[in-house]
């Protein structure tokens, strides 16, 4: 291949020292492989000592040609702009810092592409203050006049006072050279270096709609942002502002190229604990891959390209939440490998499996873009869907986390990664509470999670489902003030969210609907982006369109043991079967199914305990089994008002019991001891949740409680019902009565 070769003079490598951080870093630099950098393949040194360096030889002019004339266009300017900003940021992920930024060491090739040139070589020759001072009025003749006066132009105010310079000084060096391609002049400079190094420290720029009235304000807000002259006022990273550059653009110029991959699934094993429990839950393998998909953008015209899959493991178990890292070039996911706890693991997206990050018996929460975890210790379950446990910061190289906050279930980092939002399990109100700041409630109610910023901070997005043991859930979209922008008709499945780069849309994923993925604008408008067989769920997506998400199979299951724990059956029908009932002679059991085999409204099944097959009931909830056995209660709660219907067990047809004016509550529901009547909790239009009576002979429904009283348990001689008067109320007996309800007694006083 054609390569260029730059030889450095000899007196560079005189200093051993010096010499031996410039190989350091330009080893560093080779291992980037970014597409905004320039890519180094060979260093060395020749017999007479002189280092030299081997990179790709490229055609086009350096960035400084390219002022000279004036400053560019601004589209052209602002393109530039961030795809150095994504090489810059690529360097820091990595730990290293130009030092030298300036339009001499930015390259732009024919096509359009921005390089950044000598990583590495800027750590050797790199000049102090005092060097600087003291080489310019004697500079030598082959150097052009004010090429140091240049150099001093884009140094930060940290290196003028000689103090030691990170990534956030090369960030400065880039606002100093996007103001002169959007002005046409230095933004720093004076009749000598003193004034210059003067101006550096303590003048602004002159405004850039000055010089050029067509810069946006958003634009010169940025530029003004990366010259802050405190480093902790700055942008905090390359990567915020190739994201504020981008939305500018409305779309990244990124592509991505993934290979496709087959899925694979298969059955997991119980954990031991698990199978001591009469009833027991059974995992599969879910399949963490990233999606290449053309059409995050919400706005193009053209038919989106097919999506392109690449799959990034391949073991037995569970998976649970993952992220890109800041640089969008490797993975952060949890996973339950065959039956053992949740653990923590990195994987680079261009490899497969993964290595542990020493994080056991926890769960990722969020990754920061500075690359700090938020990380759920000791996990332990809220629903067969979620858990909830200690909030802990760690690095991602991992360290021993110290828990912070009990009872978190979700969280997410700031944008600047300098705070979190979270979402706290408050057990004795048995619901949960979305807080930002720490500490400032915003939403409450029974099950929230996935919760994601909104690039630009402004926004935070969520699931809400009504309660913890049904993944049924809206979108929520709320301001940081908690004030309402979305929420979205309920979904049979709601699980797995994230925003796209621009920030149009919230992608959501329905694992039950046939690995569907939907989109929802800020106005309220969805469409259906893509569907594959199997569960889809989403986790993250990356700047250049890239989506993670989990794919496959998982199966939810429960099972049978004798009273001596010796023999174990697996009672699992279908995909997705949740147990409700055990018939009084403890024979059969009730349970509904509720994954993709059943569709949305799911279906009650009743099976014997032997194994033989299950029956199919009818829709909904399984909700309640006669003690004669010849009737079973199905809840669907997929419509609105929800319905209660009453399925015989053996000959007959299903008929609905609550009338169109009750929408009935998920669950609060029983026979009476006698199998003749029904009790169930309902709401009427404008009323509170109340207690009603039903003869399955016919008629309408009784109330038998006050509003604001609702309850299903019934003793056996129908004396009296467990009620609650709001989910932190403790439980209390109502005594029935024939006619209006009576008086209340404790239920923890009571005998009966």
């Amino acid at each position: 291949r054609e390569v260029a070769i730059k030889i450095l003079p000899a007196h560079f490598a005189r200093d051993a020292e010096r010499l031996r951080r410039f190989e350091q870093e330009a080893r560093a630099a080779a291992a980037l492989n970014h597409p905004n950098i320039l890519a180094i393949y060979d260093l060395g040194t020749q017999p007479n000592g002189s280092p030299f360096i081997v990179s790709e030889l490229l055609d086009g002019e350096s960035l400084r040609d390219k002022v000279r004339s004036g400053p560019l266009p601004l589209r052209k300017a602002t393109d530039y702009a961030a795809q150095i900003a994504r090489g810059l940021a690529a360097a820091h992920d990595k730990g290293i810092v130009h030092r030298d930024l300036k339009p001499e060491n930015l390259f732009v090739t024919k096509d359009g592409r921005a390089k950044i040139l000598d990583f590495g070589l800027a750590k050797l020759t790199e000049k102090t203050v005092s060097d600087v001072v003291s080489s310019a009025p004697t500079e030598a003749a082959g150097t052009t006049p004010g090429m140091v006066l240049g150099t001093v132009g884009y140094m930060s105010p940290e290196q003028v006072r000689g103090l030691e310079a990170d990534h956030r000084s090369d960030i400065f060096s880039f606002g100093a050279i996007l103001y002169e391609m959007l002005s046409g002049k230095r933004c720093f400079r004076g009749d000598t270096t003193a004034d210059t190094m003067s101006a550096i420290l303590k003048d602004d720029p002159p405004e850039l709609t000055e010089t050029n009235r067509q810069v946006p304000p958003a634009l010169e807000r940025i530029v003004g942002h990366c010259l802050e002259k405190n480093p902790d006022e700055r942008f905090q990273s390359a990567r915020d502002v190739a994201f504020n550059l981008d939305a500018l653009s409305g779309a990244s110029t990124a592509t991505a190229t993934a290979a496709a991959a087959p899925a694979r699934s298969a059955i997991g094993k119980l954990s031991p604990s698990r199978r001591r429990a009469f009833f027991a839950t059974v995992g599969s393998l879910g399949l963490l891959i990233a999606l290449a998909l053309g059409m995050w953008t919400g706005a193009r015209l053209a038919p989106p390209a097919a999506p392109q899959f690449h799959q990034l493991t391949f073991r037995h178990g569970l998976l649970g939440d993952a992220r890109f890292t800041p640089d969008g070039q490797d993975v952060i996911y949890t996973a339950s490998w065959e039956g053992s706890s949740p653990e923590i693991f990195s994987v680079s997206t261009k490899d497969s499996g993964g290595r542990p990050v020493e994080i056991r018996n926890a769960i990722l929460l969020s990754v920061s873009r500075k690359g700090e975890l938020a990380v759920m210790l000791s996990p332990r379950p809220l629903s067969a869907w979620t858990s909830f446990g200690a909030l802990a910061r760690v690095p991602v190289s991992g360290g021993a986390p110290k828990p912070e906050i009990d009872n978190v279930v979700s969280a997410d980092w700031t944008p600047d990664g300098t705070g979190l939002a979270i979402v706290r399990w408050l057990p004795d109100q048995r619901v949960c509470q979305l807080e930002y700041p720490i500490g400032t409630p915003l939403y409450k109610d029974g099950w929230l999670g996935d919760l994601r910023f909104s690039h630009d901070g402004r926004y935070l997005a969520f699931a809400d489902h009504a309660t913890a043991g049904d993944d049924m859930g809206s979108v929520i979209v709320l301001g940081t003030d908690g004030k309402q922008v979305l929420k979205s008709p309920p979904q049979t499945s709601l699980q797995g969210l994230a925003w796209t780069p621009n920030d149009r849309e919230v992608w959501v994923t329905s694992p039950v609907s046939s690995g569907s993925i939907f989109a929802y604008t800020l106005s309220g408008k969805s469409r259906e982006l893509l569907k594959v067989p199997g569960r889809t769920q989403i986790h993250d997506i990356a700047s250049d369109g890239r989506v993670l998400a989990i794919q496959g199979t998982q199966h939810l299951g429960f099972g049978v043991i004798t009273a001596d724990g010796k023999t174990e059956r697996d009672l699992s029908w279908l995909d997705w079967p949740l147990l409700r009932r055990i018939r009084a002679d403890g024979q059969k059991v009730l349970f509904e199914e509720e994954g993709n085999a059943v569709g949305e409204h799911y279906t009650a099944f009743l099976r014997d305990i032997d194994g033989s097959p299950a029956v199919a009931l009818g829709e909904g909830y399984g909700a309640g089994i006669s003690r004669d056995g010849n009737w079973a209660l199905g809840q669907i709660v997929t419509r609105t008002p929800r319905e209660l219907w009453l399925l015989p067990t053996g000959a007959g047809e299903p008929r609905r019991l609550s009338p169109p004016t009750l929408d009935t509550i998920p669950l609060v529901t029983d026979f009476t001891a006698d199998s003749k009547s029904v009790v169930y909790a309902a709401l009427e239009a404008n009323h509170q949740p109340r207690t009603y009576l039903q003869s399955l002979d016919g008629g309408a429904p009784r109330a038998v409680t006050p509003e604001g009283v609702a309850g299903s348990l019934l003793s056996s001689d129908q004396k009296y019902l467990v009620v609650r008067s709001s989910p932190v109320a403790p439980p209390q007996l109502f005594e029935m009565s024939s006619s209006q309800p009576s008086r209340w007694r404790d239920g923890r006083k009571a005998t009966n």
